[in-house]
């Protein structure tokens, strides 16, 4: 069992789909603190470069899942607003945005719950078949960060533990080593796609791939094998 963890961040990378499509299970850390950034901001491209959407709350140092979007602010319309003019005239705008508007228009105030739709949806572009579950669904967890992840693992039965790169200088692995837990980092080569723009740029979020690519987009992602 090959088990991946990661907070529900904002319209994603691509590499947080790679993770996700390289384990058996992915679970959804939503019971810790908010970091207030990856959970609530993320970049896309538009004529000019880069372009930073983000998100206001209202509650900033609370768990993930008790964190409250500002929705008085109007900001889905101004994000949504923000797509159409770097996208409209991308490949697959016109297929692919009616869905990601639904979501904005009719999700609630939760950012947990908001950034678990827009993964679920963009899970469903990729194919991609890895079940997910919320780590505050997940019954006798107990710990802060390197242990919490440790007893997630225990609980869900993992034998192996599929770690993002950025985490190797900090984590303790042989807290894994003593619970019969393999640690994996990922491997993950940046693919270069069809992009609109000019010179390509890397590390945007994932709905820059969908846009341009539409339903091609799952053929840039490779699983990794682990052994």
């Amino acid at each position: 069992m090959i088990v991946g963890i990661h907070q529900p961040n904002y319209l994603p990378w691509i590499s947080f789909f790679h993770k996700m499509l390289s384990c058996d299970l992915f679970v959804i850390l939503d019971d810790v603190l908010c970091s207030n950034k990856e959970e609530r901001r993320n970049v896309i491209k538009g004529s000019n470069g880069t372009i930073s959407l983000a998100i206001p709350l209202l509650n900033k140092r609370a768990q993930i899942k008790d964190i409250e979007m500002n929705n008085g602010l109007n900001w889905k319309h101004r994000h949504i607003y923000t797509l159409q003019g770097c996208y409209r005239k991308a490949e697959y705008w016109e297929k692919i945005h009616p869905l990601f508007i639904d979501i904005y228009l009719n999700s609630g105030s939760k950012l947990a719950d908001f950034n678990i739709a827009l993964i679920e949806l963009i899970k469903g572009f990729l194919d991609i078949k890895t079940p997910m579950v919320r780590s505050s669904e997940l019954s006798g967890i107990y710990g802060e960060k390197n242990t919490r992840i440790v007893n997630i693992c225990k609980s869900l039965g993992a034998d192996i533990y599929y770690s993002g790169l950025g985490a190797k200088s900090y984590m303790n692995e042989n807290a894994f080593y003593d619970n019969n837990i393999k640690v994996v980092y990922q491997n993950f080569q940046h693919p270069v796609y069809p992009q609109r723009w000019g010179t390509f740029i890397h590390n945007l979020s994932v709905v820059d791939l969908l846009f341009n690519c539409g339903p091609n987009a799952k053929r840039y992602l490779e699983k990794q094998i682990i052994l």
